[in-house]
């Protein structure tokens, strides 16, 4: 997911105001909801499946003595599974705390306030769902919330809610610590792929940044609905905070199943994952995977996406170190300008891996 004012979706009822009435056992779920494949695969879940995730440890990435090894660590991640849970990252539990209860507390304003923040026809900021393009398709089982954060100047503050007060505040101290995980962990990867971090990052001027908050209420018949339908991220890389404890999450794993993500044990840690943008970037080294959010018969799910997008006239492609005479390989991925990129991938109407695995170039083996 990423911002693109150019793009509007078709507005649909909320969510919210759908499950009050709809989990009534004398109300039948809207036929658009309703997914014949919802259950079609199977699921990896249990106790431990969260422990399956690769960890990364921000402070031993900036520690001399240990960051070799979690840079390793860090790569192997990126490559085998494009998901990683990070700890110790340094944001503050206060900036954490503050965002999360104001998060929670937006969602829980009456419908009618929340409307006054509604999406425009124009964009995807706002208030409600992402993505709708036609009457016909199917929907999911969630309303979100949708902020451009970074670079400053490009806030639609008409958008940011008054209520509750301290709402303004606690986003954009949370945008800004994590912006600065993000650099860190970015300057790290280029390390990882044997770049010039100055390579990656020169990209990413004035640090682009948008939050997708995330309202799952739940569902009596959560077996048929799907909360995010599977997709990969356009971003160059996602920031997930649970924002309360009920899990949702699912990837895919490296063998094809779904894989069922807990809530961190470590309760402010971040689920990290590479996005589109930086898969092509590192020529296919990094995986962009595919995921989807599941809900509950009884609980509802909140949680906070914060992407981190390469700036508008930033060339989308392997980065120039990795291709060529320089890098010796061959370029895996077409090139193309970031806004052309964004229309692509808004028009593939989060159809899984499709659009990326489009961008592939089919390389012809040499003949002797």
């Amino acid at each position: 997911m990423a911002h693109a004012r150019s793009t509007g979706s078709l507005p649909v009822a909320n969510v919210q105001a759908l499950a009050e009435t709809c989990n009534d056992p004398d109300q039948q779920i809207p036929e658009r909801y309703i997914r014949a494949d919802a259950n079609a695969d199977e699921v990896i879940s249990g106790d431990d499946c969260t422990a399956a995730i690769p960890t990364v440890d921000l402070s031993k990435l900036l520690d001399p003595l240990s960051s070799d090894e979690e840079t390793e660590k860090l790569g192997s991640a990126c490559q085998q599974w494009g998901f990683f849970q990070l700890i110790n990252h340094g944001v503050s539990e206060d900036v954490i705390r503050d965002a999360r209860k104001d998060i929670a507390e937006f969602f829980r304003l009456p419908m009618e306030t929340k409307k006054a923040y509604s999406q425009l026809p124009s964009g995807i900021e706002g208030y409600g769902q992402a993505f709708v393009v036609s009457h016909e398709q199917k929907l999911d089982w969630a309303d979100m919330f949708y902020l451009v954060l970074r670079p400053g100047e490009s806030r639609n503050m008409a958008l940011w809610p008054a209520h509750p007060p301290s709402f303004r505040n606690s986003i954009d101290r949370y945008s800004s610590e994590t912006a600065r995980v993000a650099r860190c962990l970015l300057e790290f990867m280029a390390k990882d792929m044997g770049v010039r971090p100055g390579s990656l990052l020169e990209r990413f001027q004035d640090q682009p940044q948008g939050i997708r908050m995330n309202d799952y209420p739940p569902c009596r018949e959560a077996g048929k609905v799907v909360g995010l339908s599977p997709h990969t991220d356009a971003a160059c890389l996602t920031l997930l905070l649970q924002v309360n404890d009920v899990p949702g999450l699912q990837i895919r794993s490296p063998g094809g199943r779904w894989l069922a993500v807990g809530a961190p044990p470590d309760d402010g840690a971040f689920i990290v994952n590479v996005g589109d943008i930086l898969e092509i970037m590192s020529n296919g080294k990094y995986r962009s995977v595919e995921h989807r959010a599941v809900v509950r018969p009884d609980r509802e799910r909140v949680s906070a996406a914060v992407f981190h997008q390469p700036c508008q006239d930033a060339v989308v492609g392997p980065l120039p170190e990795l291709v060529g005479e320089g890098g010796g390989d061959n370029a895996r991925y077409t090139s193309m300008g970031y806004l052309d990129f964004m229309k692509r991938y808004y028009s593939a109407k989060l159809d899984g891996r499709n659009h990326l695995d489009g961008l592939r170039i089919k390389l012809s083996s040499s003949k002797g």
